[in-house]
């Protein structure tokens, strides 16, 4: 093998290569005619090249760049790779991007995301996160079965109103309620059942029925 220290031709001339060495951001080239070099991929060049890669190369003067990967020796993970800020645009159309056994997305420090409108279908999803925050107009949420686990729930509400078919609820500990004013209506029973019942009030206690029994 006979090393090249420079590259003889003053025009740029296209040549086929193989990368046999990598070295920081260079790779070592030996081109068809038995030459060395030691060339960094073209800033065109998105797939980033690999020991073994047939690439295409192009020298003039005493540069010379890896401008694309032509073939690869065996299956492996590619890399696409580009420095500084990246705008991705189409002025029409839209984009896809399909991939059969995922897509995993690590955005850093930041992702953020605008659309006018988005659609997620998912057979199963999870979602972690130290602090949410959502804020919106309307909220619709419609679910044949829901489950919530909190340590602690607060709410607050302006106006509330809930309808069930039937409603069942235990608390282990105590619980309180205050209102400035309260009214239930029963169309049936309503039963109170404790080992202790206290009323209190401050101007009048009423019972009013057909029947009323004590004791």
């Amino acid at each position: 093998m006979n090393e090249a220290p420079n590259f003889m031709d003053s025009h740029a001339v296209l040549r086929h290569g193989r990368i046999n060495a990598v070295e920081g951001e260079r790779f070592g080239v030996v081109s068809a005619q038995g030459h060395r070099y030691w060339l960094k991929p073209a800033l065109g060049c998105l797939l980033q090249p690999a020991v073994g890669d047939s690439v295409l190369i192009s020298l003039a003067c005493e540069e010379g760049y890896i401008l694309s990967v032509l073939e690869r020796n065996k299956p492996q993970s590619s890399e696409l790779r580009l420095s500084g800020d990246v705008l991705l645009t189409l002025p029409t159309g839209a984009l896809s991007i399909e991939a059969r056994d995922g897509v995993a997305l690590d955005a850093g420090a930041s992702l953020a995301v605008r659309a006018d409108r988005a659609a997620g279908h998912f057979a199963k999803a999870q979602l972690g996160v130290n602090h949410l925050e959502v804020t919106g107009e309307r909220v619709d949420q419609h679910w044949i079965e829901r489950n919530d686990s909190a340590v602690r729930h607060t709410e607050h509400v302006a106006r509330h109103f809930a309808e069930y078919g039937d409603s069942r609820r235990a608390v282990q500990g105590h619980e309180e309620l205050r209102a400035g004013s309260l009214r239930q209506r029963v169309d049936k029973d309503w039963s109170l059942r404790g080992e202790t019942l206290d009323l209190f009030a401050e101007v009048t206690i009423a019972l009013d029925g057909e029947r009323i029994k004590l004791g």
